[in-house]
């Protein structure tokens, strides 16, 4: 399973998701949810779905930090995190900007890609 909690809904975060998408593709037991959080609104993910179709599921958090049983850093523009089978955390990463988190896609699905082994 794979989250991914967004305080910004644009292009880089499309991309970033694109690439978790494709290794998904391959595994139909992974699981993968984009989270909005910090005033994304539906408006903005009906926007990037309709431009980018993404296979991904979009929903906006009910609480606007997140779920507090997270703790998501308030800095962090994207936080990542990377579940194994089981439940047990394979990795997290948080992200200033989704400039930023775009930078690190590839690294992201291979952790994804890891964490099915």
């Amino acid at each position: 399973m794979v989250l991914i909690f967004t305080q910004k809904a644009d292009e880089n975060l499309a991309s970033l998701v694109k690439a978790v998408d494709e290794v998904q593709k391959n595994n139909a037991k992974l699981g993968t949810v984009v989270v909005g959080v910090s005033g994304v609104a539906p408006a903005d993910f009906e926007k990037l779905q309709d431009t980018h179709k993404l296979t991904t599921p979009l929903t906006i958090a009910e609480d606007a930090d997140g779920p507090p049983k997270y703790s998501l850093n308030k800095e962090a523009a994207v936080t990542v995190v990377i579940y194994k089978k089981g439940g047990t955390v394979h990795k997290n990463f948080a992200f200033k900007d989704t400039s930023s988190a775009l930078q690190k896609a590839k690294e992201i699905a291979e952790a994804t890609s890891e964490a099915l082994k």
